[in-house]
């Protein structure tokens, strides 16, 4: 093999797909796979955009399996530099995706350690181990987020000479998250530029991989924020539009918080494996509730999951095991899941992608379209729908109208991709246009492709903006009752009264969020255990919850207040003598403001209204600024005062 070999070089494809074709691989690479991967081997920093369920994690695999077939026969590759006992670090930004991923490289006998809080907290707890000192050594992959690569035992790991030496490239995947997450909550991601600084230059190129990375700013962004010059790296950019998926818009004309949604009632009656992505957990909720009480009682709870963050590990794990299923009558039909799950969670059988709510980008619409027909053997007519409220259609409109405007409104949002969205006439070409996406991409000669080739564009567009759909009317619910509509005016309480109870309540919620277990609270917010909305029911009920047993029955659900009821019975109860002051004193001030006025009242009809020209003169004065109801009897208070010594003078 020649001094100069490169794994770029037709030679080198030919060697690199010989090896995995040998290796516990279960599938031919893709060429574009054996494009980046040879990139990489040769030291080359890679940026791969390529669509959802096209093997990004294939990209990270592949490399360590040539890298380490090399290290055992040298004869394969004897101009190879790799480092001894190598070990790649891929950036993942949510656990399920590093679980995900180890779970795919062990199978293709890699050692794959996903290393992040919870992983953490159990090793210790169990075994008395630090991952960061268990990876120093024998680990192929470690599958970290963006936090642990400033933590104080990722810094020890690198001072250890062994582990410096081993580290054989950085990857991040999901690579567009550093545009959204990083900027809004996620501050780390935007660090992970520095990483490779102090790590070694011998052999440690970047692996960014992502299906949605918008052309213009987006991309720019990347390139600046990991030292990336144009022609200096690798770039692959592949299509992320994917034909075998029909893109519909649809009115979402019920109340969000309403928990009402006939519109969602298709899904139970279609039957089709649907997975629906609400904006908060709150809705969510709501979401699961409505359908819940449409579903059969038979199976229920494995009929229809809901997953988020605040599940236990347990439940959320079962669920995901469902989601894997390949029959779908063995698994369960809905599951509603927040941002978590649209992220490289492998879902073989969903048909329906369902988005409820605000959608921040286009990213973020691409990537939950993509976990449908992931599986175009067993997934036919796989679809994603959008549900846009008329308000949030409007504010699209009025955005796009501003947004060349030589003075844009302030309230104009940073980003108007999925504003473009919306509005297109066709929704594919808006998405080409977004991403600057090839119309043709180069076919794949693996024998994949030539068994299951990837579906080709369509020669006329179906989406809901090139061919509207027929949807029969939706009789828009009934405002739902306020449990305040069923008390009487009379006994409600007032608005300084709720002012002060939400106070109180607010500080008890927080002492319950203090004195719970400090795993929990770790990622919980003191809201999730006294909710804005229960607050508010409680204080709109405040005159009906005369007992314990009432309080009991209201808090009943809210599991977090489980040991707190008699504790909050205590506050209500201590709230009725503080409210009595509240309503008395707020008389008081009241009647002495009528009192004051009065007597003013009085004293301008003894002295009368004086001459004419006093009257021309006051008539041409302007009227005083209106006084704050809050102050009215401090103010006459002091105006009769200043009459009485006026007079006296």
């Amino acid at each position: 093999m020649p001094p100069s070999f490169k794994w770029t070089s037709p030679e080198g494809h030919t060697l690199a797909r010989r090896i995995l074709n040998a290796s516990p691989l279960p599938y031919d690479p893709h060429d574009y796979q054996i494009e980046g991967v040879c990139s990489s081997l040769d030291g080359v920093d890679l940026f791969a955009i390529t669509p959802t369920g096209s093997g990004k994690t294939g990209f990270y695999t592949m490399y360590m399996l040539i890298i380490l077939a090399v290290l055992r026969d040298e004869s394969l590759c004897p101009t190879a530099k790799f480092p001894a006992d190598p070990c790649l670090i891929v950036v993942c930004p949510t656990i399920p995706l590093q679980l995900e991923m180890a779970k795919k490289m062990t199978s293709v006998g890699l050692t794959a350690l996903a290393i992040n809080n919870d992983t953490r907290e159990e090793a210790l707890r169990v075994k008395g181990e630090e991952l960061w000192v268990t990876a120093r050594k024998s680990v192929n992959v470690i599958l970290a987020g963006p936090e642990q690569l400033k933590s104080d035992e990722f810094e020890k790991a690198l001072r250890d000479d062994w582990f410096y030496n081993r580290c054989c490239g950085t990857g991040v995947d999901e690579v567009h998250l550093l545009n959204s997450w990083g900027a809004r909550f996620r501050k780390d991601f935007l660090q992970l530029g520095f990483v490779q600084a102090r790590m070694t230059e011998k052999h440690n190129p970047w692996i960014l991989t992502s299906a949605s990375v918008r052309h213009g700013a987006p991309y720019d962004n990347i390139l600046e924020l990991f030292g990336l010059v144009p022609g200096q790296f690798h770039l692959i950019r592949r299509s992320n539009h994917r034909p075998d998926v029909q893109i519909l818009f649809r009115e979402f004309t019920s109340t969000l918080d309403s928990g009402i949604y006939p519109e969602l009632d298709f899904i139970l009656k279609d039957g089709r494996a649907t997975i629906i992505f609400p904006k908060t957990i709150s809705l969510g909720s709501k979401i699961y509730s409505y359908l819940q009480g449409k579903c059969p009682t038979k199976d229920r709870n494995t009929h229809i999951r809901f997953y988020n963050s605040m599940n236990f590990d347990s439940h959320n794990a079962t669920t995901r095991a469902l989601l894997e299923n390949p029959d779908i009558n063995a698994g369960c039909q809905i599951v509603i899941g927040t941002d978590t799950l649209s992220i490289g969670i492998d879902m073989p059988v969903r048909q329906d992608a369902i988005i409820i709510g605000d959608i921040e980008d286009a990213d973020d619409f691409v990537q939950k379209a993509g976990r449908v027909g992931r599986n175009r053997r067993l997934v036919n007519n796989a679809r994603v729908i959008v549900y846009v409220t008329p308000a949030v259609r409007t504010a699209a409109e009025k955005a796009l109208r501003s947004k060349d405007s030589p003075l844009p409104p302030k309230s104009l949002p940073p980003d108007l991709s999925m504003a473009e969205l919306i509005v297109a006439p066709c929704k594919v070409k808006a998405q080409d246009e977004l991403y600057e996406n090839p119309l043709i991409d180069a076919p794949c000669k693996c024998k994949s492709c030539i068994a299951d080739p990837f579906p080709t564009r369509r020669t006329s567009c179906n989406c809901s903006g090139c061919v509207p759909e027929v949807l029969a009317a939706i009789p828009k619910p009934p405002r739902p009752s306020k449990p305040i509509d069923t008390v009487k005016k009379r006994l409600r309480i007032t608005k300084l009264q709720r002012a002060h109870g939400t106070e109180r309540l607010v500080a008890f919620g927080r002492e319950v969020w203090r004195e719970a277990d400090i795993s929990i609270t770790s990622f919980l917010p003191p809201e999730a255990f006294l909710p804005a909305t229960l607050i508010q029911k409680i204080l709109d009920l405040y005159p009906t919850l005369t007992s314990q047993e009432a309080v009991s029955n209201l808090i009943k659900s809210h599991k977090r207040l489980e040991n707190h009821h008699t504790r909050l019975y205590s506050i209500l109860r201590e709230l009725k003598p503080e409210f009595a002051k509240i309503s008395a004193d707020r008389k008081a001030e009241l009647a002495a403001a009528k009192a004051a006025k009065k007597k003013v009242e009085a004293m301008e009809s003894d002295e009368g209204t004086g001459s004419g020209s006093d009257k021309e003169e006051t008539a041409a004065e302007p009227e005083p600024e209106p006084v704050d109801a809050r102050y009215a009897s401090d103010f006459t208070a002091l105006f009769v005062i200043f009459t009485l010594e006026f007079k006296r003078e």
